[in-house]
């Protein structure tokens, strides 16, 4: 059995591979303070309540929690018996990275682009990673990484508005009823989840005006479903892209 393991600022997603099939998933909150056999108890614990039988072989680790990746390092060495593989640009993955400072993007933005290219390896594509950032990455069809916007987070935008106003609420973030909104709640839902709608459309429209050519968009990220219906331009909604770019990776490394 293959972990993927992608350590985010807000979740830690591992992935359970057997034999290139997905068998399971675990998604927890994001603990710096936790330790690496406290990470590795509660790995064992999921893989004995979900039965998934069979040796670790390898660990293969995103990172963008630089204090926590040598925690998982330790985690890999002591379930696999061997280092942990680890997604940077340095990674020979037949990706050229065609930005001014290439050792700077982030290792999720790697998955999400690779599998993109898996998917659409003809096209242009952008994948719109829908985390504690809202996260573009562009991929041309010769396979070049060429970039991407970042902007806040959909759940940090609606958290500080909720925070520094005295007087609006907390929201669930659900697709609005409305556009306009009949009460305080549906106006800021409208505002947050439409709003971010029309940014992902715009953003997409400026990167094909810069392209010269379209691009094909892929959506992702834990609340990435909300979009669904509401951004135009997302065509394909994958909440384990960035865990299915991790073992594709993995594939392809061992395949050389």
């Amino acid at each position: 059995m293959v972990i993927t393991v992608d350590i985010g600022n807000t979740n830690i997603v591992f992935g359970f591979f057997e034999k290139g099939m997905l068998l399971n998933t675990l998604r927890i909150v994001t603990d710096s303070g936790r330790t690496s056999d406290e990470y590795r108890l509660l790995l064992l614990q999921f893989i004995r309540e979900e039965k998934l039988h069979g040796n670790v072989e390898d660990v293969v680790i995103s990172s963008v929690v630089p204090s926590l990746t040598p925690v998982f390092r330790a985690v890999a060495r002591k379930m696999a018996g061997r280092d942990a593989i680890l997604i940077n640009s340095e990674l020979p993955i037949g990706i050229k990275f065609d930005v001014d400072e290439p050792r700077f993007v982030g290792a999720d933005r790697i998955c999400d682009i690779f599998e993109a290219h898996k998917l659409f390896p003809n096209e242009n594509a952008v994948t719109v990673d829908f985390g504690t950032a809202t996260t573009f990455s562009v991929i041309t069809k010769d396979g070049r990484f060429v970039g991407g916007p970042i902007t806040i987070g959909v759940l940090p935008a609606s958290t500080e508005l909720f925070r520094k106003t005295a007087q609006l609420p907390r929201i669930e973030l659900v697709k609005p009823k409305s556009a306009i909104g009949r009460n305080t709640v549906e106006e800021m839902q409208s505002g947050v989840i439409n709003g971010f709608g029309g940014l992902v459309d715009r953003l997409i429209e400026l990167i094909e005006e810069e392209l010269g050519e379209k691009v094909r968009v892929i959506g992702t990220g834990g609340i990435s479903h909300i979009m669904e219906g509401v951004s135009k331009r997302i065509e394909i909604f994958d909440k384990l892209l960035t865990i299915k770019g991790l073992y594709s990776i993995y594939e392809y490394v061992k395949g050389k």
